[in-house]
């Protein structure tokens, strides 16, 4: 029996309608207007909500997910092509590849894991941009991974991430 009364298709159903619909609501964050430090601030929502369904739902969200995502996220953007594709595969590949060990995590715990995570996901991009002749954005990746660790700290609270052990 599945955990919502229904049959595991229809729960699947369900997930899965939830899975586009952050995502869609992800890209249109991603799409808003940002402008000054707005703009220098702003996390990669797609990917923090990426990495939370790839923690969450393994079974359902891989590396092909996270190409496809990517490359829409670069002709969003205006990026060279591939740049983020292949940063949202190496944080889908470590997310997953890290699994175990996140669950053994409190919440809170888990987020710090997430931190350096998201840093080196930053930085891919960031290197695929420079390989390709943009121009750097200084300290502000550091500060972009904060943000986004901070926004997936409050996605998996309000997902109540079912893997996540209580604080004692």
């Amino acid at each position: 029996m599945s955990t919502y009364g229904g049959s595991p298709a229809h729960e699947a159903r369900q997930y899965w309608r939830m899975i586009w619909l952050t995502v869609a609501v992800a890209f249109v964050l991603k799409q808003l207007p940002w402008q000054g430090w707005g703009l220098l601030l702003r996390p990669d929502f797609v990917l923090v909500i990426l990495l939370f369904w790839a923690q969450r739902r393994p079974q359902d969200i891989g590396l092909g997910t996270a190409f496809v995502l990517g490359l829409l996220g670069d002709v969003q953007d205006g990026a060279v092509l591939g740049q983020h594709a292949l940063a949202y595969c190496v944080g889908v590949f470590l997310v997953q590849f890290f699994s175990r060990r996140l669950v053994m995590f409190t919440l809170p715990h888990q987020a710090l894991q997430m931190l350096p995570l998201m840093l080196l996901v930053e930085v891919v991009a960031l290197a695929a941009g420079w390989l390709s002749g943009r121009s750097p954005q200084d300290g502000w990746v550091f500060v972009s991974a904060m943000i986004a660790t901070l926004l997936w700290w409050l996605v998996a609270k309000a997902g109540k991430m079912p893997a996540a052990r209580s604080a004692a």
